[in-house]
């Protein structure tokens, strides 16, 4: 527990390690505290310190060990962890394990149990209770590197902030990542899901998010998450021309490609595993049917499970080895889409839409059925994807002469396949 002040030879110890406190009586330490790997560094206000190891902390091939250097520690609690070079590390928790590297502002000023979320009015309320509510928070493992300013955050286990990425009012579950000048803010984004170069604001971005190259996402509350949003996707017509006060609901296993131009409102949690394809402006709707693909011209459901069945698995593989789970299958195969599905073939029945959009949905009912008897993919799945993959390398041959030279077969994918086909 820390409930002693700092004896005096430490208070010496520290101040000879070019150390400076505005009042050492402030500082609680743990009982075995010792002043090891606590260099320059300026300490303000409440301080609790449990204590460096020592232990070595990786990252980018260099060793940093856990204390404080170069740095101003303000009303903070730190574990054992590292903070090296940071200008301000204010109102703030670093957990064990955690690196703290080459930064400007680590602040909070606000309490975080309420995050504004959807339209950028706060209408809607994130609510979570946190052990430190009026802190920033870094969970044990966590990288926050070479970046200007986290503020008013909560970081979960190994989340990774690094490189002129900015967070703000957020809350980042375990071994999500923000990079690469990426802006996230008033958002909660999803375990291992990945964002750089790219902004995310008033948005619930669930797990296995992709979101990428100087893309937009705003006002989405996407809680199934695992998808991806492509290079220069504009998912942010959120203003009417008076106020933004319009929302997105993407579905879950979502595809926004590359350069698309969502308008709002919008609702996809009825069509799980759309795809929007490139260039499309895409006027406000809500779809139900599964597995589309939204073109400049029309919507065509059932396409994805038909045309591009290979995506899907891949995906789902993906997903498997970044969460190291082996469950997402039963995403694609479980009650909810399955009861998309029945609802796009009750309502497609009889209509004009082509006999080929009937037979994808009655495809995945069969391979859904198969899946739930026998606990395996359906062994015809495998020749399809290889179908996919076949048309897929007749197109770059047709484009490239050493096509096959530079893109081999991904055998640890096709391995995948077989380990859960047989």
């Amino acid at each position: 527990m820390l409930k002693r002040p700092l004896m005096q030879k430490e208070i010496d110890a520290l101040k000879a390690a070019g150390n400076t406190c505005d009042k050492w009586n402030n500082i609680r330490v743990a009982q075995d505290f010792t002043t090891k790997n606590i260099v320059n560094s300026k300490f303000t206000g409440k301080i609790k310190l449990h204590g460096f190891s020592g232990k070595a902390i990786a990252y980018k091939g260099i060793e940093f060990q856990t204390g404080i250097y170069n740095s101003w520690v303000n009303e903070s609690v730190v574990e054992d962890a590292c903070i090296y070079g940071v200008k301000i590390f204010s109102n703030s928790v670093a957990c064990d394990g955690a690196l703290i590297f080459n930064a400007g502002s680590i602040t909070c000023d606000k309490e975080m149990s309420k995050i504004e979320i959807g339209t950028e009015m706060g209408h809607r309320v994130l609510k979570r209770q946190f052990s430190e509510n009026e802190r920033t928070v870094i969970g044990r493992g966590a990288r926050v590197c070479n970046i200007s300013s986290l503020e008013n955050s909560h970081l979960g286990d190994s989340v990774c902030i690094e490189n002129g990425a900015l967070v703000r009012d957020s809350i980042l579950e375990n071994n999500s990542a923000v990079v690469d000048n990426a802006i996230v803010k008033s958002s909660f984004i999803g375990s291992f899901s990945h964002i750089g170069e790219a902004e995310v604001s008033y948005s619930l971005v669930g797990p296995l998010v992709q979101i990428h190259h100087h893309s937009l996402l705003i006002s989405a509350l996407w809680a199934e998450g695992r998808g991806n949003v492509g290079y220069g996707a504009n998912v942010g017509s959120n203003h009417t021309g008076r106020m933004p006060d319009q929302e997105i609901v993407p579905g879950l296993g979502m595809f926004f490609g590359l350069g698309c131009c969502i308008k709002f409102p919008a609702n996809f949690s009825e069509a799980p595993f759309t795809m929007i394809a490139t260039g499309v402006i895409c006027e406000p709707m809500r779809l139900k049917f599964p597995f589309s693909l939204i073109t400049k011209d029309e919507v065509i459901p059932g396409w994805v499970y038909s045309k591009n069945i290979y995506g899907i698995y891949r995906s789902i593989y993906k997903w498997d080895k970044r969460s190291g789970t082996n469950d997402n299958i039963n995403l694609l195969y479980s009650k909810q889409v399955l009861d998309c599905v029945a609802y796009a073939c009750k309502t497609l029945k009889g209509t004009k839409i082509s006999e080929a959009t009937i037979e994808a949905y009655e495809l995945y009912v069969e391979d859904c059925a198969y899946y739930k008897k026998h606990k395996k993919f359906n062994p015809s799945i495998i020749s399809r994807i290889e179908k996919n993959l076949e048309r897929d390398c007749k197109r770059g041959q047709e484009v490239f002469d050493d096509y096959m030279e530079f893109h081999p077969k991904d055998q640890e994918f096709l391995d995948y396949l077989h380990d859960h086909s047989s």
